[in-house]
């Protein structure tokens, strides 16, 4: 599948997601929703690997430049330095934790379904 149909379906269940918090009015961020309607498709087979997998890939190897902005106008803030306190700072490292290991969860589970199938 050609690569620019590729971000645009990812870009659809971005849009979907965004779309279901808004509509259903869940408090949850519609970038997660499209995800998670993402992960589901994948999982029950009903979108391929190979029809996104082009973009994604491309997308989190370009990733960390999307952060380097955000992460230098934060330190260059002069609000950011009086918040370096311990409470905050256990809570960024206890939330990076706990999203690595939700991360690194998801993909063994979908690796799991993913071999299950293919048996």
């Amino acid at each position: 599948m050609p690569w620019l149909i590729q971000i645009l379906l990812l870009a659809i269940f971005l849009i979907a997601g965004n779309f279901a918090a808004a509509f259903f009015h869940i408090p949850f961020p519609g970038s997660v929703m499209g995800m998670l309607m993402l992960l589901l498709l994948l999982v029950t087979n009903l979108i391929k690997l190979e029809w996104i997998e082009k973009a994604a890939s491309f997308q989190i190897k370009h990733m960390t430049l999307l952060f380097i902005p955000f992460v230098i106008g934060l330190f260059l803030s002069p609000n950011f330095i009086p918040l370096l306190n311990f409470h905050f700072l256990l809570v960024l490292i206890l939330s990076s934790f706990c999203c690595l290991l939700g991360t690194a969860y998801s993909v063994l589970l979908y690796e799991k379904i993913r071999r299950r199938h293919q048996k």
